[in-house]
């Protein structure tokens, strides 16, 4: 099939993707011409002619086949797109079976089942069903079927294991003194919980989310409707999955036993391939206690679980190439369609423009491509504000230049830095930096004690408010021009959870990690500093809390336990607890296929 002939500007745009997005010269010699062809195709189809399909599933294939498949500014999978609205899609075996890595997820189309255009998801070729685009009514169906299906098979199971019982019990005495029982069933308890009416189950998610604020305000989605069952035995039960990105968990509350289990997450239906679970095992917790007691005590769990931080998330070493390289790709996208739908741009002209700012390339290449790379492109306020704080006050300011004279005096000032930051970062209004800028440049700023922070840095006071106040409005003016709120506070998000900052104050784990370093230290035989040598490690791991209002022994203890060797516990600067939890994401079944 021959394509239309590429116009010069396609050939200069496809010159321009392929030596963008760091080719080898070889890849730009074979691959521009392909990808030139594409953006023909494209273009051609944006006129509003009819393309024929052959055409653009050409045009797919030749960019599949070609040196820049992976370096080409997204056109193959505009094409992919664009083949799933005509009803165009890949046999199972098609470009050797991985072709689900770049066509996508969902779309708008033919319905494979149904024929009928409609809303489309993708399906996963597991448990002996091919890749498939579904409309959510052959959806429930196929769903229907195979829970009938199941249904079949364990009743098949049933009275299998029933006859094979049966005969047993022909060929074995039985036992003395007993009888099959004749009477009634033993009647229900009074006190069992009656099923609830409709104000008690809205009253039910209402506490629910009260529970879950902790993680609703870390980024999670909660469910508009929950999932629900009674059982007279237990009570009511609400249970759904809990997503960020694509990291999931399970919540199940019920209400009458007063207790919420975080579980892992198993995608057993193969509907979500992109997922991974964020918990490895369950956290049962007992929420009886009235008001933000119960809260607290959610927030403390899920805090110790890293589920309150950031997602650490890498692809299993055993996964295709085309794999880890697509989950690039796809994290690459994530970070900046926000901003592409911020300016109203396509995807390759707004990279286009960030790849032109030398500053905030340097931020992507070293924060967000090396120190970050294992950070889920999500928004997780709190770490956002760490990110302020570490990239917009500590680093690219002269706060180093004028570094205060002792560890301790730091933490303090990174600790009250950390607090404003917080106050003025929101999940749903994105990060207001002139109410930053101006706490930061605060003449009456102070420290606990009431030391004002300008005079801890004396002469050099002058510079670092100018930096510190240059970096937070160029950080302000490239939202408001280029990456707009959303990937803005994405990126924050990353740079605030860099190994700069997995010791720093105000992250959910904060509490967890000085546990631990606590019980090692008592355990390695160390002291703990006054007072709370009498007064003991809860009242200590309590007061931490708020650590800027401990004495400056108590921090010092705490950044480097004294008095040990190399081998003995370690503080804050070199313990291994603050070394958030590492996922992975393991597309097994890619290594089953077999086309």
């Amino acid at each position: 099939m021959s394509l239309p002939e590429p116009s010069p500007a396609d050939i200069d745009a496809a010159e321009a993707i392929t030596s963008r997005h760091g080719c080898t010269a070889a890849a730009q010699t074979d691959g521009a011409a392909e990808v030139a062809a594409a953006l023909g195709v494209l273009r051609w189809m944006d006129t509003g002619e009819d393309v024929p399909d052959t055409v653009v599933l050409a045009a797919h294939d030749l960019l599949y086949a070609s040196a820049a498949r992976h370096h080409d500014g997204g056109c193959m999978c505009r094409l992919a797109e664009v083949l799933v609205g005509r009803g165009v899609v890949p046999e199972p075996w098609d470009y050797e079976g991985r072709w689900w890595l770049w066509w996508p997820k969902s779309g708008r189309g033919p319905c494979r089942d149904c024929g009928k255009k409609r809303s489309l998801t993708r399906y996963s070729a597991r448990f002996g069903k091919d890749y498939r685009y579904l409309c959510a009514r052959c959806r429930a169906v196929e769903r229907e079927q195979d829970a009938q299906q199941a249904a079949q098979s364990w009743t098949l199971l049933s009275e299998s294991s029933q006859a094979i019982d049966h005969g047993d019990h022909d060929r074995l005495p039985s036992p003395a003194g007993t009888a099959a029982p004749t009477g009634p069933l033993e009647a229900a308890p009074a006190n069992r919980p009656n099923s609830p009416t409709d104000g008690e189950w809205g009253g039910y998610v209402e506490r629910l989310h009260e529970l879950l604020a902790p993680l609703e305000w870390a980024g999670f989605k909660l469910p508009e409707e929950w999932d629900s069952d009674f059982d007279p035995r237990v009570g009511a039960l609400l249970f759904s999955e809990l997503w960020r990105g694509n990291g999931c968990l399970v919540a199940e509350y019920w209400p009458h036993e007063a207790a919420l289990e975080l579980q892992p997450f198993d995608d057993v239906t193969g509907d979500w391939p992109d997922s991974f679970s964020l918990l490895d095992d369950a956290i049962k917790l007992a929420v009886r206690a009235p008001g933000q007691e119960a809260v607290t005590a959610v927030a403390r769990a899920a805090g110790e679980a890293g589920l309150l931080d950031a997602t650490h998330v890498r692809v299993a070493d055993s996964a295709p190439e085309e794999a880890k390289q697509e989950f690039a790709f796809g994290r690459i996208r994530r970070i900046f369609e926000p901003a592409a739908d911020f300016r109203q741009l396509p995807l390759t002209e707004l990279l286009r423009e960030v790849s032109d700012s030398e500053w905030l390339s340097a931020y992507l290449d070293w924060v967000v491509g090396i120190a970050g790379r294992d950070v889920a492109p999500d928004i997780v306020p709190d770490a956002a504000a760490l990110g302020v704080a570490a990239w917009c006050w500590r680093n690219n300011t002269a706060v180093e230049e004028h570094h205060l004279a002792t560890d301790v005096l730091m933490a303090r000032v990174n600790i009250a830095v950390t607090r404003i930051t917080q106050e003025h970062v929101c999940l749903a209004e994105g990060i207001n930096w002139d109410a930053i800028r101006s706490a930061l440049t605060d003449p009456q700023w102070s420290l606990p004690d009431g030391t004002p922070i300008h005079s801890l840095f004396g002469p050099g006071w002058s510079e670092v408010a100018s930096t510190v106040t240059d970096e937070l409005t160029r950080w302000q003016q490239i939202e408001y021009e280029v990456l707009g709120p959303v990937t803005t506070l994405i990126l924050m998000t990353i740079g605030g959870s860099t190994s700069y900052t997995d010791s720093w104050w105000g992250q959910g784990r904060w509490r967890s990690i000085c546990r631990r370093v606590i019980e090692d230290a008592t355990a390695g035989g160390a002291a703990l500093p006054k007072p709370y040598d009498d007064r003991g490690s809860a009242a200590l791991l309590t007061d931490l809390e708020n650590p800027d209002r401990l004495p400056n022994q108590v921090l010092d203890w705490l950044i480097d336990i004294p008095e040990t060797d190399a081998d003995g516990p370690r503080g804050l600067r070199m313990h291994p607890a603050t070394r958030p939890q590492l996922r992975y994401w393991d597309p097994f079944w890619l290594n089953e296929h077999h086309p």
